[in-house]
């Protein structure tokens, strides 16, 4: 006999509003659909009713239009998306966003700046705590606020987010109040109560950086015997069904070392290994760590090899299939994400300095706010992905 609940995981849905329109979010996948404000309309209809039917006559009463059933049928019909409503998806669909400002579906928390290493490529610069850093009660405020507000995705960062006070609390209410929790460590000094409450929140999922052999490693991260311990705790937390992923951030130092970490990752038993380029910024503003063409390409080599060899054990993506330059996922940075620093300051993502507000003293609105953004567009400096952020030039809302 098991105390654990039945657990049946299905889609959940919501409906994000934007100032320009809405789009169809999954919070468990993040996947996310940009609707007209008619197709928004039926949506929320349809959710309520769950039948075409009635959907059919409530549609055609308000807007005193005749439309059948089939009518309906056939405009779902129309695009593979909508087609899969008539099956009954769209039940337990809710409202987030707003009309006036851009509020985000994701937020990454650096809940400190203090860390147990010295990374030389550190973007954060990681290593000394603010001095006005976010304390546990408000950090628990902060994630309620943006729980409210529609956020379904948070990612606890740091430095090292386990050396936040009250780090436990935190992890523990994000799990609470959040579909997916995601939380980046350096993999040193996990310790077995941290590993036990992350099994038993059951929604977390660990990334740990690895970034080369051994030696590599170990030089770049200023510790000596840092990867060995890094592995071992990475098997910790396999073993415990706890969801891993090992990250590896490329440069000139490790670039031919690929396929010994994938290898690795691989016999630790971990699930996915992306890979990105060392940015520069941090500690790596005045470092050459951008690659050469051929550096790039014989990453890439490496990154094809490893699918042939493991792709049947661990998710792994070449950088020609993602199609953005060895960056990691784009993710419109600003509109849908927010960066949130140690000491409250929010920014479009981790590497940009252009400030949005500040989370204790800026409504969530106002930083969210379109002349804001626009500032920040314009003002930005590190974040190019902002730039690329294509929004609808005319509203397209439900109910208007």
């Amino acid at each position: 006999m098991t105390n654990d609940l039945d657990l049946k995981y299905e889609p959940e849905f919501s409906l994000h509003l934007q100032p320009s329109g809405c789009f169809l979010l999954e919070s468990r996948s993040m996947y996310y659909f940009r609707l007209s404000g008619v197709a928004s309309e039926l949506a929320l209809i349809l959710s309520k009713t769950r039948s075409i039917d009635k959907t059919a006559k409530i549609w055609g009463n308000i807007h005193n239009e005749e439309i059948t059933s089939q009518h309906l049928i056939d405009q779902f019909n129309e695009h593979p998306f909508t087609s899969t409503w008539k099956e009954g998806i769209l039940k337990n669909l809710r409202i987030s966003g707003s009309t006036k400002s851009y509020l985000p579906i994701s937020c990454t928390l650096q809940l400190t700046n203090g860390c147990n290493l010295s990374c030389a490529f550190c973007y954060a610069s990681s290593g000394k705590r603010y001095t006005n850093e976010l304390d546990t009660d408000q950090w628990l405020s902060v994630l309620q606020k943006l729980a409210i507000n529609g956020v379904s995705d948070v990612t606890l960062t740091g430095g090292e987010a386990r050396l936040a006070k009250g780090f436990k609390r935190i992890l523990a209410t994000a799990s609470s109040l959040f579909t997916n929790v995601h939380l980046f460590s350096n993999g040193i000094n996990w310790r077995e109560d941290e590993i036990d409450l992350v099994t038993q929140l059951n929604n977390v999922v660990v990334q740990v950086s690895v970034d080369g052999t051994p030696d590599i490693h170990d030089r770049l991260r200023g510790r000596q015997g840092a990867y060995h311990e890094t592995i071992h705790n990475v098997k910790k937390l396999t073993n415990s069904k706890i969801p891993t992923l090992i990250a590896m951030t490329i440069n000139p130092s490790n670039y031919k070392s690929v396929e010994h970490v994938v290898e690795d990752a691989v016999l630790a038993g971990v699930s996915a290994f992306r890979a990105g380029l060392t940015l520069p910024v941090g500690r790596a503003k005045d470092s050459d760590f951008g690659l050469s063409d051929n550096q790039y390409n014989c990453v890439n080599t490496q990154l094809k090899k490893c699918i042939d060899k493991w792709g049947d054990r661990i998710i792994l993506t070449d950088w020609n299939n993602e199609g953005n330059n060895g960056c990691t996922d784009f993710c419109t940075p600003g509109y849908l994400s927010w960066y949130i620093r140690a000491d409250g300051t929010v920014t479009p993502c981790q590497i940009e300095g252009a400030e949005l507000g500040n989370i204790l003293e800026d409504s969530i609105h106002n930083i969210g706010a379109p002349d804001r953004l626009l500032y920040v567009r314009e003002n930005s400096k590190s974040c190019h992905c902002i730039s690329k952020v294509s929004l609808p030039c005319d509203k397209d809302l439900p109910f208007q």
